[in-house]
C-alpha cells in the first residue's frame, strides 16, 4: 500500500507571470501549501527584454510573498518555459503548478522536446484557471472528482485525491467512465454500472475518515467529455485523473490530461501513476 509520505507534496514549484497583475497559479500554489504543510518555490523565467522590467517585477514579487507566506524561496533562470523542469529540479519539486496560460505555451516546447523534458522524476502538475479578481486569495476546494482507473496504477491517483479532500474537508467523488460499450440497451448499461460500483467500493473500502461519493458514466463520448462534463454537473473544482504513459511535466502531454484540461471549468491535477 502506498505511504502516508508519499502521496503529499514537500515541495510545490510555480511560476511567476510578468504579463499578468493577478498571479493565479502562485495564489493557488500557497493555498495548498498552507493546507498540505508545504513549501512553495517561486519561479521566474526571464528573457532578455524582460530587463526594463525588473524594478517593477521585483516589487510585484516581493509583495506575492507578504501576502503569502508559504512561497519560502524565489529562483531566477532565463530561457523557455522549459527552464521550470530544472528550477524543480533544483529544490526536488514533486507538484508544479501553472495557469492556463502557461499550459497552453509548454504544450508545443513539451512535444518539441519530450525526451529532455520528462526527465524530472514523478512529479505531478497541477493547472488553475485564471481568476479575474484582483487582490483575491485562492479559495478553498470544496469539492474533489476523481477520475481513476479500477487497477493498480489507479491508486495513487485516488490516494492523492483522498488526501487533498482530508485536508481541505472537502466533498470527494470517485468516478469510473466506461465508453465504447459494445451493446447500447439499458439491462447491459445498468449490468456494467453494477460492476463498476462494486469495483468502486472495493477501491474505497481501505479508507477512513472520508465518506466518498461513487459513480459510475457509461457514455459513447470520450472519457475526457466525459469527466468535464460530469465535474460541471455536479459543480467539482478539482478534477484529479492519472497519467502512467509519461512522467514529471510531460504528464501533461496525456491526450485524456490534455482534453480534460481544455474543456473543463474545474481545474485539473494530472498524477504520475
Amino acid at each position: 500500500m502506498t505511504t502516508k509520505q508519499s502521496v503529499g507534496y514537500h515541495s510545490i514549484v510555480t511560476l511567476f507571470s510578468p504579463a499578468k497583475k493577478q498571479q493565479t497559479a502562485a495564489a493557488r500554489a500557497a493555498n495548498v501549501a498552507a493546507k498540505l504543510h508545504s513549501q512553495v518555490t517561486l519561479a521566474q523565467i526571464a528573457q532578455p527584454s524582460d530587463s526594463t522590467q525588473e524594478g517593477a517585477n521585483a516589487q510585484r514579487i516581493n509583495r506575492l510573498i507578504a501576502d503569502h507566506p508559504e512561497i519560502t524561496q524565489t529562483k531566477q533562470s532565463q530561457g523557455d518555459l522549459l527552464e521550470i523542469v530544472k528550477l524543480a529540479d533544483a529544490v526536488s519539486g514533486d507538484l508544479i503548478v501553472l495557469d492556463h496560460g502557461h499550459f497552453a505555451l509548454l504544450q508545443p516546447l513539451l512535444q518539441a522536446s519530450s525526451e529532455t523534458a520528462c526527465d524530472h522524476g514523478e512529479c505531478d502538475a497541477l493547472v488553475v484557471h485564471d481568476d479575474t479578481t484582483e487582490g483575491r486569495k485562492a479559495a478553498d476546494y470544496q469539492h474533489i472528482l476523481v477520475a481513476a482507473d479500477l487497477n493498480d496504477q489507479g491508486l495513487m491517483t485516488i490516494y492523492k485525491a483522498v488526501r487533498m479532500a482530508k485536508r481541505y474537508n472537502a466533498r470527494l467523488t470517485l468516478l469510473n467512465v466506461v465508453n465504447d460499450l459494445s451493446t447500447g440497451t439499458e439491462e447491459a448499461e445498468n449490468q456494467v454500472k453494477n460492476i463498476r460500483l462494486r469495483g468502486l467500493e472495493a477501491f474505497t473500502s481501505v479508507i477512513e475518515g472520508l465518506e466518498v461519493e461513487k459513480a459510475v458514466v457509461v457514455t459513447t463520448e470520450s472519457i475526457e467529455q466525459a469527466v468535464s462534463r460530469y465535474a460541471a454537473s455536479q459543480q467539482s473544482d478539482l478534477i484529479v485523473i492519472g497519467s502512467h504513459k509519461f512522467h514529471g511535466i510531460c504528464v501533461l502531454l496525456g491526450g485524456t490530461a490534455k482534453g480534460v484540461i481544455e474543456s473543463a471549468a474545474a481545474d485539473v491535477l494530472v498524477v504520475h501513476e
